[in-house]
């Protein structure tokens, strides 16, 4: 059967359709990077914690200074220092002012900082007192200016990056309440496979379980397994009983087609929620999904580049769906301009690979390789920084069109 049996699109959302979000845990901040959150995070204290100083200077009293100019400054007399760190100084009256350093707490009684600059010295002295002159602004940052207590830092199904974690930890925040990192099994199917492959055995190297496996942490998925099966009957029920026990997703790779040796494209079509499917794509038209012992599954064709685009198209969305991701498509969000055109046949969607060139009029992109062949060019499709998703409707592509980019795991 080589028949279209479904978009890449209705594909993707029955495959969804296997995926719930995974438990809730609570992790040390550095270790949520790139994990979901379970729910809204809220400022647990303000930003700034206290009114504290924008500059190195004099805390003083606004009214001590009324009227003065760098002609006319007022001597004040100083009766603490306060450095960055440690704590509160003194409070001040009239007449006062505390030598305070960037960062450090207000002092009572204070209204402005003056800058070290806008003294008679121009620079800190160990005088007893000091001439200051008022500044055209306070110069004090406020406690919660930047951040109340009780804000929203970040929404339920937010992916924390780097900046994200240094907010939650500014606010008052050790650790986050973020969903489970998928646990993976691969499993590689071919008795052509293995680890030592030579040409004079007839074997190739099992590229597929090094790709998926580096492809799933590199997404945020934990690889828990790497399995190869053999071409026999029994042989991947056994090891599909195995990884089950072990995993949120199962993801093979390899026998989907009709032959005496394909045993996965069958055995998947017969487990629960079962389908052996022809997507309308190239590279990746055979695909198969089901379940075993409840875990998801997700079975790609054996070719290294259909696999990689599947990957990118199925397997990535499941976990995101997994990792607690809201939406999970194909995040193919970016458009760029193609220098070079290439022919092509409407019908499937294209997946491309794509060089990128800076011009001085902008980024455009061109296909590695001979778009034609790239379905099998495993060199392009492995090397280029960029995928270009060509919609199904679209035949040619032609110079200066916009096309759909995703950046790949």
């Amino acid at each position: 059967m080589d028949r279209i049996t479904h978009t890449v699109a209705a594909y993707r959302s029955e495959v969804l359709a296997l995926a719930r979000p995974l438990p809730v845990e609570d992790v040390p901040l550095v270790d949520a990077v790139g994990r979901v959150t379970a729910a809204a995070v809220r400022a647990l204290q303000p930003v700034p914690l206290f009114d504290n100083s924008a500059m190195d200077g004099y805390a003083v009293r606004s009214a001590d200074l009324a009227g003065s100019d760098p002609s006319r400054p007022v001597r004040l007399v100083l009766v603490d220092r306060a450095p960055a760190g440690h704590g509160h100084p003194r409070p001040i009256g009239p007449g006062e002012a505390v030598r305070i350093m960037t960062g450090a707490p207000i002092p009572e009684g204070a209204d402005v900082v003056v800058p070290v600059e806008l003294s008679t010295a121009g620079a800190f002295t160990d005088l007893p007192s000091v001439e200051l002159w008022l500044p055209a602004k306070s110069n004090i940052r406020a406690a919660g200016e930047d951040v109340a207590a009780g804000d929203i830092l970040v929404e339920a199904g937010t992916e924390l990056g780097a900046r994200l974690l240094a907010l939650l930890a500014a606010t008052g925040h050790g650790t986050a309440a973020v969903h489970c990192r998928p646990r993976v099994v691969v499993l590689s199917t071919g008795d052509e496979l293995s680890d030592t492959s030579a040409a004079s055995a007839g074997t190739i190297p099992d590229s597929n379980a090094v790709y998926l496996a580096a492809a799933v942490r590199a997404v945020g998925g934990v690889a828990t397994g790497m399995h190869r099966v053999a071409d026999r009957p029994g042989a991947l029920e056994a090891v599909l009983d195995a990884a089950s026990r072990d995993a949120d997703l199962i993801v093979s790779t390899g026998g989907l087609g009709a032959g005496s040796h394909d045993f996965v494209g069958r055995t998947a079509a017969g487990s629960p929620d079962g389908l052996l499917a022809r997507v309308g794509m190239r590279p990746g038209r055979p695909q198969a999904r089901g379940t075993w012992n409840g875990v998801p599954w997700i079975a790609l064709p054996g070719t290294p580049t259909a696999a990689f685009v599947s990957f990118e198209a199925f397997v990535r969305p499941v976990l995101g769906r997994l990792g607690g991701l809201p939406t999970a498509g194909l995040d193919g969000t970016l458009a760029e301009t193609v220098s070079v055109g290439w022919e092509g046949t409407a019908g499937t969607v294209r997946f491309v690979p794509l060089a990128v060139t800076q011009r001085t009029d902008g980024v455009t992109v061109a296909p590695m390789g001979h778009p034609g062949r790239s379905a099998h060019a495993l060199s392009a499709m492995y090397s280029a920084p960029l995928i270009g998703v060509i919609a199904a409707e679209v035949g040619d592509v032609v110079p200066g069109q916009l096309v759909t980019v995703i950046e790949p795991a």
